[in-house]
């Protein structure tokens, strides 16, 4: 494996999250406290024994992970997925590096969409692989283009089709239509089709998008974990789930090399979360808050339109929002959110760093804003960032005559 290129997401936020007041850089629910998942529990009698740990053994738990936490897993998806279909794996960081490391080989084509959590593209990079970028386009509500995925595609080299749904930064989904073609062009080639579905299933409207593993095609691998969309970062418990055995059986045998098997205590913390107990009020806390933090991005979108525009997410835990001059040039991104944090105390991710390694320029004047933060919290950023806007209205660069 090649020297892995940095991870400059993860390094911008760790970097300065402790000088910010209002952190609305990152994408992870807020983290539950045991006493949280108690209260928020239909009966919290039965979740407090649940989560009493006196009579646990503290040794390696199985390879696929226990039982009961493949059980609940299975719950999350229709009735094509079983308990067998799934590894538990040290979060979906873990359970990519799994999956890339199962199939992937210096020399293979693949394809990945983008912008995305950088770690598909790099990983990918870092093994050797020729990755070519499938553009979500921000002119057509971040659609993908299907023939553009065709032109893409090297018959015979091809290896893997990366995809994040919903994705990350953006907002957006791929519906089941999407899906569907996807798939069938995959099928064409007998290519593999991974997609990390960690923000699922924070959808902002009431239509339910199916994951991608649910359909008959059974080259599809996704990925998920406890952090986005439940509120449990800390409990290092993500999962692989495929229907296709042999592909199964190849990331079983990757994953006693990387992990061997996940905690225990932590398997059973994320089997509660999971329980019809817990699982409802914990998955429409945030789901509020999502609402809730939408509604006041769309305010802040209007008053501020001729400096900010957006397409409103329809799913996940993150919003892409571009700021510009009154011209409608692209602004600095990093600089702007250097000066916001530093004058402000507020935190954004800038899009040209954080999700434009390959082609920066690409997402000029973007940032990305984390909308499962308490809405307390993200009303006093979006009013800090007004006033920084305001401020920028006054000098030359930002106004008409620039």
């Amino acid at each position: 494996m090649a020297s892995l290129a940095r991870f400059h997401l993860a390094e911008w936020i760790h970097e300065n999250s402790e000088h910010a007041k209002y952190n609305i850089a990152g994408s992870a629910a807020p983290s539950l406290t045991l006493r949280e998942l108690i209260s928020l529990s239909e009966s919290p009698s039965e979740t407090e024994a649940a989560l009493k740990f006196d009579e646990l053994p503290l040794g390696l738990g199985t390879n696929k992970g226990s039982l009961e936490l493949r059980t609940k897993l299975a719950e999350l998806y229709n009735e094509k997925i079983q308990p067998e279909n799934f590894l538990t794996t040290p979060g979906a960081t873990g359970a990519n590096l799994i999956v890339f490391q199962s199939f992937l080989k210096p020399g293979d084509h693949v394809i990945c969409m983008y912008p995305t959590y950088t770690q598909l593209s790099n990983l990918s990079k870092s093994i050797g692989c020729d990755v070519s970028l499938w553009r979500l386009d921000p002119n057509n509500e971040w659609c993908l283009d299907m023939a553009e995925l065709r032109v893409l595609i090297r018959p015979s080299t091809t290896k893997m089709i990366m995809l994040n749904n919903p994705n990350n930064p953006t907002g957006s989904v791929l519906d089941a239509k999407a899906q569907l073609e996807i798939l069938e062009i995959a099928k064409q080639h007998g290519i593999i089709v991974v997609v990390d579905e960690i923000f699922r299933p924070l959808y902002h409207g009431r239509t339910t998008i199916p994951s991608f593993v649910e359909h008959e095609y059974t080259k599809v691998i996704t990925t998920s974990s406890m952090s986005k969309a439940w509120g449990m970062s800390g409990v290092r418990i993500g999962w692989i789930v495929c229907r296709d055995q042999d592909l199964t059986d190849l990331m079983s045998n990757t994953k006693q090399y990387i992990a061997q098997a996940t905690s225990n205590i932590d398997e059973a913390i994320a089997a509660e979360c999971l329980s019809l107990r817990c699982r409802p009020a914990i998955l429409k806390r945030h789901l509020d808050y999502a609402q809730q933090n939408l509604e006041l991005l769309e305010a802040f979108a209007k008053k501020n339109s001729d400096m900010c525009t957006w397409i409103r997410p329809t799913a996940g835990g993150t919003a892409f929002v571009k700021y510009h001059t009154i011209s409608g040039d692209a602004i600095d991104d990093v600089q702007f959110c250097q000066e916001l944090l530093k004058d402000y105390g507020v935190l954004l991710s800038p899009g040209s760093t954080c999700f434009g390694e390959e082609t920066p320029a690409s997402w000029q004047g973007y940032s990305r804003m984390h909308i499962t933060v308490s809405p307390e919290n993200m009303q006093k950023a979006l009013e800090k960032i007004s006033t920084l806007l305001g401020e920028k209205r006054k000098t030359a660069k930002y106004s008409k005559q620039s």
